[in-house]
């Protein structure tokens, strides 16, 4: 009997101690498995922004349209969403005569839903990684492979006709085409190298939507340098033979070790406005993984550079759009892409304002 006794009693003291420690460990699961949406200052910046005559965009992940505080953000910070890896060949076009809309379409019904503009990239990209297979070990000729760019351009933008603000036609062709880190261009190489397929990609898509904006993009094209000069030289002579391109975009994937100055991208940008060809910053981030010093030095390089290129887009006057590279660190496309982490995005992956998201704010908010 008292064997008992002091049984329930030492059940009863583990319960008074592990009742707590359990509570405790429900709610910080909880927390961190429902995160919520963060309370932000307003107005938003898509306001902000659009004081200054420029909209304010993100990279939107389809997979995450039913995260509350993911969308959240997007539609009461952001003016458009872009449609990146779900608008790629190898996303859209299983098959050489299969299209797959599914995961695009729900982008589109949620910018529609949300009074969004639409941003699509890219139609044509010669990065292997996001080509079918079919596609790369199909034996095509020079010719089938124009056409059949000519049917994808044409079916694509046939099925978004009206829904789609900007597209980004040709992407990465002269940093491919000068192997920056080694890459290389696809489409170039197989359809007898020289720009007669970004020629032709432009005239195709112009005839498909001639109501759509459509631009020229590339990366480490924000100063003047060998990969800006060549995309330069490109547009005189393609806006000589009337190829339809309405704009540029800079990718603006900063290295934090060797950031551009603010001034080199006010020069550059009114360098391409000059000949009637306004700027699209279309996948901006700011790559921290190289640059060495402590956590505080690192954020406060991260504000610098977010501050100053919104600025630059800013105070060139020829800057029609700002995109953001995505939401949150949360599973961002730099890591998928890249297999590193930019750790720059405006949010943390708690959903939280970081600081370089109030730096992006007040760049907004000066006159």
């Amino acid at each position: 009997m008292k064997r008992t006794i002091k049984k329930n009693k030492l059940s009863k003291k583990l319960l008074v101690i592990l009742i707590p420690i359990l509570v405790t460990f429900i709610l910080i699961g909880y927390w961190f498995l429902d995160p919520r949406a963060p309370l932000l200052p307003t107005p938003p910046i898509k306001d902000l922004s659009s004081i200054h005559g420029i909209e304010t965009g993100v990279h939107v992940v389809a997979s995450r349209l039913n995260e509350s505080p993911y969308t959240d953000i997007v539609k009461s910070q952001f003016s458009f969403l872009t449609i990146d890896g779900e608008a790629h060949w190898k996303t859209l076009r299983p098959s050489v005569d299969k299209y797959n809309y599914a995961k695009a379409d729900q982008m589109i019904n949620f910018a529609e839903q949300n009074n969004m503009s639409v941003q699509v990239h890219h139609l044509m990209w010669g990065d292997v990684k996001f080509l079918p297979d079919w596609l790369k070990n199909g034996n095509y000729s020079q010719e089938q492979l124009l056409n059949m760019a000519h049917e994808h351009i044409s079916n694509v933008m046939n099925h978004f006709k009206g829904k789609v603000d900007v597209w980004t036609v040709v992407n990465e062709a002269f940093t491919r085409n000068q192997h920056v880190y080694g890459l290389k261009d696809w489409w170039a190489e197989n359809t007898g190298g020289g720009t007669r397929y970004i020629d032709d990609s432009f005239i195709w898509a112009h005839q498909t939507d001639p109501s759509a904006k459509l631009i020229i993009n590339d990366f480490n094209n924000e100063t003047e340098n060998s990969v800006s000069n060549a995309e330069f030289s490109y547009l005189v002579s393609a806006k000589s033979r009337d190829i339809p391109i309405d704009g540029i975009g800079m990718q603006m994937h900063i290295n934090a070790t060797n950031p551009p100055s603010k001034n080199d991208v006010i020069k550059n940008i009114k360098r391409f406005a000059a000949i009637g060809l306004p700027t699209y910053i279309t996948e901006f981030d700011v790559n921290l993984n190289s640059v060495k010093g402590s956590d505080e030095y690192k954020n406060k390089l991260e504000i610098k550079i977010t501050y100053d290129m919104v600025r630059a887009c800013i105070e060139s006057e020829s800057c029609k759009s700002f995109d953001e590279f995505g939401v949150t660190e949360k599973g961002s496309l730099f890591k998928k892409l890249t297999s590193s982490d930019s750790h720059s995005f405006l949010f943390n992956s708690r959903y939280n304002p970081k600081d370089s998201f109030y730096a992006f704010r007040d760049a907004w908010l000066k006159k």
